[in-house]
C-alpha cells in the first residue's frame, strides 16, 4: 500500500476474524442466528460497503482467502469492480468428494483452533508443505508472531469452517463469463496455484483483454506467500495492471466521447 498510494486511494480491510474486525453486540434474537462467514457472504457484506465508500469502481486486490473472496466479487459484483489481482487464489473446488474432504479438515483445523489456541494452531498451519518457502524466509517469525496478535479465536475459527474452499461453490463456470480485467500473481515455488492458475487462464482467456499485459505474473525465488517473500516484483505488477486498468478507462471515456 505505501508503494502504490501516491498513484491510488488505497483501502485495506480487515476480513471478519483478522485484524482489528470485531463483531458488533447482537441482540438476543441475532445471537441465536450465528452468522454465516461464507465466501458468498462476505464478498456481498464488501460490496456493499464499496458502494458506501466510493461512486467509482474498484480494483480488488487478494491475497489466499481474501484471493478468493476478491474472484467471487469480480465475477458476482462487476457493476462496482473494474479489475482484480489474484494473488495465490483458487475458483474453488468442483469435486464432490474432495470439497467434502476439505469441509471435514477445515471443520477439524477450527475446532483445534478453539481448543488448543492460535500458537499451537499456527505451528500446525505453517508445517504443511504449501509453507515450505515461508518457512525458509529471514523474517518467518515475525511474520508468525504478527499473527499471534489475534485475540478474537472464536470468530477466527467460525470463519475458517465457514470459509473452507469445500463449502465454497465453485466458480470455474462463472470464469467463462468474466467481463473485468483480472491478474494472476503465483509464486514459481507454488506449483498447485501455478497449475490452478494456468487452467483458470485457459478459462477466461483474460489474455485478450490487452494484449501488453500478461494475465499470469510468476514471482520468482517465492512459494505460496509471494507478497511476503518477494514483495518488490509483485508491487511492480500491480502497478502495472492499474496503470493499464486507467489507460483502457481513459480511452474508453474518448470513445463515450466521441460517440456523443
Amino acid at each position: 500500500m505505501k508503494a502504490i498510494s501516491g498513484s491510488a486511494r488505497c483501502v485495506a480491510i480487515d476480513l471478519p476474524g483478522h485484524g482489528g474486525s470485531k463483531l458488533q453486540k447482537m441482540s438476543d434474537h441475532e445471537a441465536a442466528q450465528e452468522p454465516n462467514w461464507s465466501i458468498e457472504v462476505v464478498g456481498d457484506m464488501l460490496c456493499k460497503l464499496f458502494h458506501q465508500l466510493t461512486n467509482r469502481k474498484v480494483t480488488l486486490v487478494g491475497y489466499s482467502m481474501g484471493a478468493r473472496i476478491a474472484l467471487y466479487m469480480a465475477l458476482k459484483c462487476s457493476d462496482k469492480v473494474q479489475g482484480a489481482v489474484i494473488i495465490s487464489g483458487s475458483p474453488g473446488l468442483t469435486d464432490r468428494e474432495a470439497r467434502k474432504v476439505r469441509c471435514a479438515k477445515d471443520d477439524f483445523r477450527a475446532c483445534s483452533l478453539v481448543s488448543y489456541g492460535l500458537e499451537v494452531f499456527l505451528d500446525s498451519w505453517y508445517a504443511g508443505e504449501l509453507w515450505s518457502s515461508l518457512r525458509g524466509h529471514p523474517h518467518f517469525k515475525r511474520i508468525v508472531a504478527n499473527r499471534l496478535q489475534q485475540d478474537d479465536v472464536h470468530t477466527l475459527a467460525k470463519v475458517l469452517s465457514d470459509s473452507s474452499v469445500g463449502r465454497q461453490l465453485p466458480l470455474w463456470e462463472d470464469l467463462k463469463h468474466c467481463k473485468v480485467p483480472v491478474l494472476l500473481i503465483v509464486g514459481e515455488k507454488d506449483a498447485k496455484f501455478k497449475r490452478i492458475a494456468q487452467d483458470m487462464c485457459s478459462i477466461i482467456n483474460s489474455g485478450t483483454w490487452s494484449r501488453d499485459h500478461p494475465a499470469i505474473v510468476e514471482i520468482p525465488n517465492c512459494g505460496h506467500a509471494a507478497h511476503l517473500e518477494n514483495p518488490l516484483p509483485v508491487i511492480h505488477a500491480v502497478r502495472e495492471f492499474l496503470t493499464t486498468l486507467k489507460e483502457e478507462f481513459v480511452k474508453w471515456q474518448g470513445l463515450c466521447r466521441a460517440l456523443q
